[in-house]
């Protein structure tokens, strides 16, 4: 029998493709510029000597201006093409300066440290040392680049070297995926659907207390008597169909309406701790999961034992289990917490229903290695979370293109946002504060009993202090688009 977990595996809700900003944990546009680690350009765009070093952004600002000749070619929508043409006085003047500095701790046989000749030092090194002078000369005009003509690059470039020769200009292209210019479609005054929440029952409140109850409940073995309805019956099982069997052991199976296949709970019922039976069942065309429906499968099954589940009383004991002083308070608790879920979800729909506005109103691509990177890493959890869930491999590479297609499909719209949101941002001129991102940082540091200095160490070591400025942004907008949504 498939399980629960792998429908929901494949299952894409609308509040999953237009994912909340309120709950997004993570970006996929903020690129390696943020965090220029040579790992990270060795790995992705790998093009120089193992050895060169590559010039920090800090670095590059402290220096002089680079004179440069710069041709920006738009090869598509989210990419750019920047063509550097570096006159060979720079080149000459980058070639001194890396050999002032390796002069000092390259070690020649027969020559002090430091006072090797040149020629001799660049005879040494070999390539390095002109990659090293030509690396920093392309991180130079690069960085001045994107800055003066304003390329909001979300990657490190892919170099690549057209021309070199003595007395010449050095001429080189950077390819670069960037966020595309677009066309902001109407945003304010959107026109939204609003459904006040319901006021909150006794009846939910009960239910939420049996939940709870449930929680705490003992399954309590049973001898005496055959299996019946309501029971949770242990077994171990064959199951048979298209050919193939797969075994099962000590499975536990709920005999409630619709837990499970149509008819295995009546070939169950009446069953005694170590009777074993055979049957088949015929599942409906109709049935829900068409993975199975119109299938025969066939059961060969022993039922281990019987346990019946018993629940503790609602009182005041049970209100002190969840840290509540009594059932009263309990209570209480509950339904201020039910109340404030129907308000979240009200408001999360008017969210899904003004970022879809959005998506629906806007026609541009995206970078294609942010969507790739985001689709991979979406299936990736989606697969990871099937296994956990007890999803056979053998299942999941079944539906591999299905998962795939559905992570694209989150992907690309979240992308979108990521793009729409800020520029509606630098359009009403919103924005975040260091006092704003210091308040957020207190109340994670309070949620999750760690100090401030804490939680700052953990974004600093994962590098991701920005992203969190990012969401508080995107919730500010989100805001600020309620407010002028017309709710009918």
């Amino acid at each position: 029998m498939k399980s629960l977990a792998a429908d929901l595996l494949l299952t894409s809700y609308p509040l999953a493709v237009v994912e909340s900003v309120r709950r997004r944990s993570h970006r996929l546009l903020q690129g390696e510029l943020r965090s220029r680690k040579r790992s990270a350009i060795k790995d992705r765009y790998a093009r120089a000597e193992p050895d060169v070093d590559v010039v920090t952004m800090a670095d590059e600002l402290k220096q002089d201006s680079l004179t440069a000749d710069v041709d920006i070619a738009t090869t598509s929508q989210c990419e750019r093409r920047i063509t550097f043409t570096v006159p060979f006085a720079e080149v000459r003047k980058e070639l001194d300066a890396v050999y002032e500095e390796l002069k000092k701790t390259v070690e020649v046989p027969g020559f002090r440290r430091g006072k090797a000749p040149r020629q001799i030092v660049q005879t040494r090194l070999g390539r390095a040392f002109r990659e090293r002078a030509l690396d920093r000369i392309r991180q130079r005009a690069y960085t001045q680049a994107i800055r003066e003509h304003k390329v909001r690059a979300i990657r490190l470039p892919a170099f690549k070297d057209l021309s070199f020769e003595r007395d010449q200009p050095f001429t080189f292209e950077a390819t670069v995926e960037v966020i595309p210019d677009i066309t902001l479609p109407d945003y304010k005054g959107i026109r939204i659907q609003r459904k006040e929440p319901e006021a909150t029952t006794d009846e939910e409140v009960a239910k939420e207390i049996d939940r709870i109850r449930r929680e705490f409940a003992q399954f309590v073995l049973v001898e005496d008597r055959p299996l019946r309805d309501e029971d949770y019956a242990v077994i171990t099982y064959e199951e048979e169909a298209d050919g193939k069997t797969e075994k099962f052991d000590r499975r536990v199976v709920h005999l409630a309406p619709d837990a499970i296949l149509p008819g295995f709970a009546d070939n169950l019922r009446g069953m005694r701790p170590g009777e074993k039976r055979e049957f088949q069942i015929q599942v409906p065309e109709d049935y829900s999961d068409k993975d199975v429906a119109g299938k025969t499968i066939r059961y060969r099954l022993e039922l281990d034992e019987i346990r019946v589940e018993e629940l503790p009383e609602a009182n005041d004991d049970l209100a002190k289990k969840v840290r509540a002083e009594s059932m009263e308070q309990l209570r209480k608790r509950i339904s201020e917490a039910l109340t404030a879920s129907k308000e979240r979800q009200a408001e999360e729909e008017e969210v899904r229903q003004v970022l879809m506005h959005l998506l629906k109103n806007t026609d541009f691509e995206v970078p294609k290695s942010a969507l790739a990177d985001g689709t991979r890493s979406r299936a990736g959890r989606r697969i990871r979370a099937g296994l956990q869930a007890g999803v056979s491999r053998e299942y999941l590479e079944e539906k591999r293109e299905e998962i795939i297609k559905g992570a694209a499909t989150e992907t690309f719209a979240n992308l979108k946002l990521q793009i729409i949101l800020p520029q509606i941002a630098e359009a009403e001129g919103i924005t975040v504060s260091d006092e704003e991102v210091e308040a957020r940082i207190e109340r994670l540091a309070a949620a999750r009993n760690l100090s401030k200095d804490e939680v700052k160490k953990v974004f600093a070591e994962e590098g991701t202090l920005e992203s969190l400025r990012d969401d508080i942004l995107e919730q500010k907008v989100t805001n600020f688009l309620l407010n002028s949504a017309i709710k009918e």
